[in-house]
């Protein structure tokens, strides 16, 4: 499935395709750090909006992580963000 094919798609079906493929990729044995960082922010835009939780201590290495990820996609909105989670399950899944 390519961008254009997901910009065909009606917010419903975008929403219905969005919760498949997050259910889906828990089983992806090939997702890398940098992958599930990747997947992290764009769910977390998608689900939540910009981010809302404190900056995580600085020995906290994995929340640091994850907060300047989603802090990277503020401003993001909803549809682009599940886009760009759909393609990359999608890429991940070998779909």
């Amino acid at each position: 499935m390519s961008q254009l094919d997901l910009d065909e798609l009606t917010k419903q079906e975008l929403d219905f395709l969005f919760q498949k493929q997050s259910e889906a990729v828990k089983k992806a044995n090939s997702a890398t750090n940098d992958d599930k960082l990747y997947l992290y922010k764009y769910y977390k835009q998608a689900t939540v909006g910009n981010i809302n939780i404190e900056e995580p201590g600085f020995f906290d290495f994995t929340g640091k992580a994850k907060y300047n990820a989603w802090k990277s996609v503020e401003d993001t909105s909803t549809t682009v963000s599940m886009k760009k989670y759909i393609l990359k399950t999608n890429e991940l899944l070998k779909i």
